[in-house]
């Protein structure tokens, strides 16, 4: 009985040790029929081209002189959505879009010029000071004629007729003191203004004139007490005058202007002055 089992379990480690050399020749057989680098599939041929060598085995090296072609170039740029290189870029746009990108803003160039100042006004306002004298013309038997120097003042109001007439509203007086006595006249005129070139003006008008006579002595020569007094008549004027500066709404005209009372009594009271005018238009 004891040999019996003894034969069994050494059959049975002879058939064990049979089983595992058998694998372990296959697996030596199988593993020798790789090729080498482990390369179990063929790689795809490569396309012939200008600068590709024909396809070699793997296990082949490039042949001498071999060069690998060249990788394709990058896209152009084309810029964020309405970018437009200005002329100073040279070299070309970046390769790469700006981090920060802001777009070039040209300002508008005026395309309206204003013209020279034009003496087509259609409303002017006027007033001006100098110097100025007065002159009275007694209609008395044995009265000498006097004058003396004063201020004279103007003011007017102008209506634009035509680009170089126009209607003028005038105001132009003087005043003077003589012996004992302030006299002041104004007379109120209406006449034409023409530019004879685009500085230099003349007008002329008619209208009505007031004299006012203020005493310092309160006794007059005829033995009345006499403070004041007054009188009023027809009036011409005649001024020509140069604007020295003139702008789009201002203009400041130097005038020469002269002026004739007349009165019910036959006195004659005449002015001339030179004023400065600022026109306001």
């Amino acid at each position: 009985m004891r040999s019996s089992a003894m034969t069994a379990r050494f059959g049975a480690f002879s058939f064990l040790t049979v089983a595992f050399a058998s694998v372990l020749v296959f697996h030596s057989a199988a593993h020798a029929q790789q090729p080498a680098g482990n390369a179990t599939q063929s790689s795809p041929p490569a396309e012939s081209g200008p600068n590709q060598a024909p396809p070699l085995p793997p296990e082949y090296g490039p042949p001498p002189g071999y060069q690998p072609p060249s990788p394709p170039p990058p896209p152009a740029y084309q810029g964020a959505p309405g970018y437009a290189p200005s002329y100073n870029e040279g070299y070309g746009p970046p390769p790469y879009p700006p981090r920060y990108y802001r777009p070039r803003y040209y300002a508008p160039q005026p395309t309206h010029y204003y013209s020279e100042p034009l003496t087509y006004r259609p409303f002017v306002f006027g007033f001006g000071l100098g110097v100025a004298g007065v002159a009275l013309f007694p209609n008395v038997a044995g009265a000498d004629n006097s004058s003396r120097a004063g201020i004279g003042y103007n003011l007017r109001l102008g209506f634009g007729i035509s680009p170089r007439w126009s209607l003028v509203l005038s105001a132009d007086g003087a005043e003077a003191y003589f012996d004992g006595v302030s006299v002041t006249e104004t007379a109120w005129t209406v006449g034409p203004q023409v530019f004879l070139t685009p500085r230099l003006y003349v007008r002329a008008g008619v209208g009505a004139s007031s004299v006012s006579y203020d005493y310092t002595d309160s006794y007059y020569s005829t033995g009345y007490y006499v403070n004041s007094g007054s009188d009023s008549g027809m009036a011409t004027v005649a001024a020509a005058g140069l604007e020295l500066l003139q702008s789009y709404h201002t203009s400041l005209a130097l005038e020469a202007v002269g002026t004739v009372g007349y009165y019910p009594n036959k006195d004659k009271i005449s002015t001339f002055g030179v004023n400065f005018i600022l026109n306001l238009f």
